[in-house]
């Protein structure tokens, strides 16, 4: 029988399927058998098929992609609308499904990687909860994932193992993933006397890449069902986008903000051109113009002197950054070896295999 890996988390976007990514390529690349499985998957809607973004990723870059979808992840449950679409009665069920297939599943591998949910609170109300799962699957501890590069993660961190405890199951540890390099040094100072001192082992501390978890413009366009209308510059859809401004103010206090930062997306009014030439003039990688309004010819003129794609957005501003900001990067068949030497690095694999 496969030991399994259970990563679970507080709050949502923190990793979990890069990592995933990155130790199942590690223990591959030691000569063990791993497999993959996500319990409960999540479509993008409920009205989409029953395809997880997460594992469709995980198939597309992965030697899983042969397998039967339903072995990976045996449970559909949309991200939104779905306290109408399941009830605590159908929790045995449920949970019983999940066990069957993770028993089947785990017959032929030495570890299977499990991802939670996008947070340790979602379907408590119906009892499919990954602490739930986990004691189903006779898994006894969870290995927690944390982003945030502030000292609320250490309230974050303290609120689960206290949630755990209650729950009587157990932290493996956490790992420290996506964080700022200039809060690496705060980690290791609270490390002695606010983390150890309460027997939580720290697995790994691993820093933002920004080339890892940077989106590019393609998938900006994808995410907010934009039109890309220049055409010329259709190389430069693989650009990387590091931040994102939204322009809503004159073209001088514009510029302060734009000059602070690099390889930026500016949102802003298809009618403001004062402000989409003053930001094609500085160091961006796409221009989103909202309401899907045609920007002055001489926008598009500079644009294309610049090669910086205009993306047309059919939805307002603030629709428009919200879409953005929901966008989880993809991995490029080239950035596979990154994601392992990152996580290779900084994992402390005694603590995570034990």
């Amino acid at each position: 029988m496969a030991k399994g890996i259970y990563l679970c988390s507080l709050t949502e976007k923190v990793g979990k399927t890069l990592l995933s990514v990155g130790i199942i390529q590690k223990l591959h690349k030691d000569g063990k058998r791993v497999g993959y499985f996500k319990p409960i998957g999540t479509p993008k809607g409920p009205l989409t098929s029953k395809i997880d973004p997460d594992i469709d990723f995980l198939q597309s870059c992965l030697e899983i992609s042969n397998l039967p979808y339903d072995l990976l992840s045996p449970v559909s449950i949309p991200d939104c609308y779905y306290i109408d679409m399941i009830d605590a009665e159908r929790k045995e069920e449920l949970l019983q499904l999940i066990k069957e297939t993770y028993d089947e599943w785990s017959k032929d591998y030495d570890y299977i990687l499990i991802e939670g949910a996008q947070s340790v609170k979602q379907y408590v109300r119906v009892g499919v909860d990954d602490v739930s799962i986990a004691k189903t699957l006779g898994i006894n501890e969870l290995v927690y994932i944390e982003s945030l590069s502030s000292d609320k993660a250490i309230d974050n961190l303290f609120f689960t193992d206290r949630y755990f405890k209650y729950r009587n199951i157990k932290m493996k540890g956490i790992i420290f993933n996506e964080i700022d390099y200039e809060y690496f040094a705060r980690i290791h100072e609270l490390e002695k006397n606010h983390i150890n001192r309460y027997n939580i082992p720290i697995i790994g501390v691993i820093g933002k890449n920004l080339q890892l978890w940077s989106p590019r413009v393609s998938e900006i366009k994808e995410a907010i069902g934009g039109i890309l209308i220049n055409e010329g510059t259709a190389p430069k859809m693989n650009n990387l986008v590091e931040t994102y401004l939204i322009g809503a103010m004159g073209p001088q206090s514009a510029l302060k903000y734009l000059r602070q930062v690099k390889s930026a997306a500016f949102i802003t009014g298809g009618d403001r051109a004062d402000l989409a030439i003053t930001a094609l003039n500085e160091n961006v990688s796409v221009l989103i113009l909202t309401g899907f309004i045609q920007p002055d010819t001489s926008v598009i003129t500079v644009a294309n002197e610049k090669n910086i794609p205009i993306i047309l957005s059919p939805f307002d501003t603030y629709t428009t950054l919200k879409n953005v900001e929901r966008i989880e990067p993809g991995i490029q068949e080239e950035e596979i070896e990154m994601v392992l030497n990152l996580v290779e690095k900084q994992i402390n694999w005694n603590i995570l295999l034990k």
